[in-house]
């Protein structure tokens, strides 16, 4: 019963039954008040409580190692992790321009029979992509690292790859190059892991338009394009007309200037 009713119930004067009643509900009012704020206070802080996924610190460095590794791992374990990702890729790809759920109900099969083969399809990626998922194992792992001092002791809580195996070439292994993935997924930068438009090697585009993953790159690509190439033409022919024109002009030019500068 509300506070507000209650006040005014004892402001009109009734019986001394009443009035105990009206005590009664408002301490019980009262009393789930304050217990359910300190559900919510523990909720917020269960919330905040994070389980490491490794032993894989969250450094600026990964966005190197991880292209390094999809470009460099030899491992069963590491492909499928290519395989994961190139997946996921396309799933972004086919999921990207559609709004809502898309989860195929089915009396869309006879309202909309093209939009239900599409989301069936995204639904059988996701199946596939899932089964390679569960592949990967991860273990839970609690050790106390720190005593309390008479209060709460400080615990290590994390999930270790069960088959944990690192290339000596690289500087993560398969089950650590899979969580960046999934955080990537978490905040919407997925789609910064491409390949390069030139050498289509793996690299994290800094920035949304980046399709080169180098200026060399860039540079190699630009030199291909119809543009530049009929730049490169006009600029010879200029070259070539100058020098027929006067074909010792530049040795003029040398030699006035010894000669001024005797």
């Amino acid at each position: 019963m509300p506070v507000s009713v209650l006040q005014v119930f004892w402001q009109k004067g009734v019986s001394e039954v009443s009035r105990v009643y009206t005590i009664t509900c408002l301490t019980r009012y009262k009393l789930r008040n304050h217990m359910l704020e300190r559900d919510e206070a523990a909720r917020r802080r269960l919330e905040k409580a994070h389980i490491a996924d490794s032993v894989l610190t969250v450094s600026i460095t990964l966005f190197n190692d991880l292209p390094r590794f999809l470009n460099g791992t030899r491992t069963s374990d590491g492909k499928r992790v290519v395989r994961i990702l190139e997946g996921m890729l396309e799933l972004e790809r086919l999921t990207s321009p559609l709004s809502g759920v898309v989860w195929p109900p089915m009396e869309l099969k006879r309202t909309d029979p093209e939009r239900f083969k599409a989301l069936c399809e995204i639904q059988d990626k996701n199946a596939a992509i899932t089964r390679e998922l569960a592949k990967f194992k991860f273990v839970p792992n609690a050790e106390v690292v720190v005593g309390g001092g008479g209060g709460p002791s400080e615990w290590s809580a994390l999930w270790r790859w069960s088959n944990k195996k690192l290339e000596e070439h690289l500087r993560m292994d398969a089950a650590e190059a899979l969580q960046v993935i999934l955080k990537l997924t978490q905040i919407g930068d997925l789609t910064r892991l491409r390949h390069c438009a030139q050498c289509q090697k793996w690299f994290y585009a800094r920035f949304r338009h980046q399709v080169f993953c180098s200026t060399a790159c860039q540079q190699k690509n630009y030199t291909k394009c119809e543009q530049f190439k009929a730049h490169r033409r006009r600029y010879m022919r200029d070259r070539y007309q100058k020098l027929v024109k006067n074909p010792f002009g530049r040795r003029k030019r040398v030699v006035n200037q010894e000669t001024r500068s005797r």
